[in-house]
């Protein structure tokens, strides 16, 4: 992954940010300067001033400011530190991956076919919406993954979405300098351009598709997470309530917690809320 940043001289960098390829700019003096009177631990007051305190005021403005506005439409010190410290790193050890993790990789034939595996002959009933007023009575056990907001008819939770359009180069290569680029400039409306192909390994062939993804579509990928934790704390009145009402049931999934996280985390949830039922159930 790089990043297109701000700068004086439209560097590309290489993302998360290497000491050793910001010793090479120009502007590396101030940079080390700001680096070196850097607090010992961050300050988590928000996630500004969380930034700050990881890559400094240059690099921020560079690389992270206009990113963070335009992916969540507010300005970054109204936001929570909570989900920055696995986003914002700076490294002096050339590892190049967005992520530590040992095992990475993508399911084969896609997480649409992995789901379908998964349900494969199991009797189900789709296209009925379900809420607290008309939720099944009969049931064994509920795992609720839907927006606990709409489940319980209260007033919405902030949420941003993406939407992502595509576009076919007709390139017998990569078009892109990496698989993911992050753009945060201001007058540039997507956050990043996504090239799946360098990811997935498969051949390049005659063309490749390269997405753009642009933030504020009404959809519910990412909870906004506010440095107040008014809508945090909303979300665990809600929990109450749902207890209150299904005590039997378990929540899972970005929207049923009204969390930022991964995929890996999403799936140890899924498996956690099948365990507990398991044993509820014997």
């Amino acid at each position: 992954r790089v990043v297109t940043i701000c700068g004086p001289r439209n560097y590309q960098l290489t993302w998360p940010l290497q000491v050793g390829e910001l010793m090479e700019l120009e502007e590396w003096p101030v940079i080390r300067e700001e680096l070196n009177s850097r607090p010992e631990v961050p300050d988590r007051t928000n996630f500004e001033t969380y930034a700050v305190g990881v890559i400094g005021k240059t690099l921020y403005e560079w690389t992270t400011y206009g990113y963070t506005l335009k992916q969540w439409g507010v300005e970054p010190a109204l936001l929570s530190s909570s989900f920055a410290p696995k986003r914002l790193v700076l490294r002096d050890d050339g590892v190049r991956d967005m992520f530590r993790d040992p095992f990475q990789g993508w399911a084969e034939g896609g997480w649409g076919t992995l789901v379908g595996n998964l349900l494969s002959g199991i009797s189900m009933r789709l296209g009925k919406e379900l809420n607290l007023s008309n939720l099944p009575g009969s049931a064994d056990a509920y795992i609720i993954t839907a927006p606990l907001d709409a489940f319980l008819g209260h007033q919405a939770l902030p949420w941003r979405g993406v939407k992502t359009e595509f576009s076919y180069e007709p390139s017998g290569g990569a078009v892109l300098p990496a698989a993911v680029v992050n753009e945060p400039h201001a007058d540039i409306p997507y956050t990043r351009r996504v090239e799946t192909r360098q990811m997935s390994q498969m051949p390049l062939g005659a063309g490749t598709v390269v997405g753009y993804e642009y933030p504020g579509a009404p959809a519910k990928h990412y909870p906004l997470d506010d440095a107040a934790g008014e809508n945090r704390a909303r979300h665990r009145e809600m929990m109450r309530e749902l207890k209150r009402e299904v005590p039997e049931a378990v929540i899972a999934g970005r929207l049923a917690c009204y969390v930022y996280q991964d995929i890996d985390m999403s799936i140890m949830q899924g498996l956690n809320a099948a365990r507990k039922l398991a044993k509820q159930h014997g």
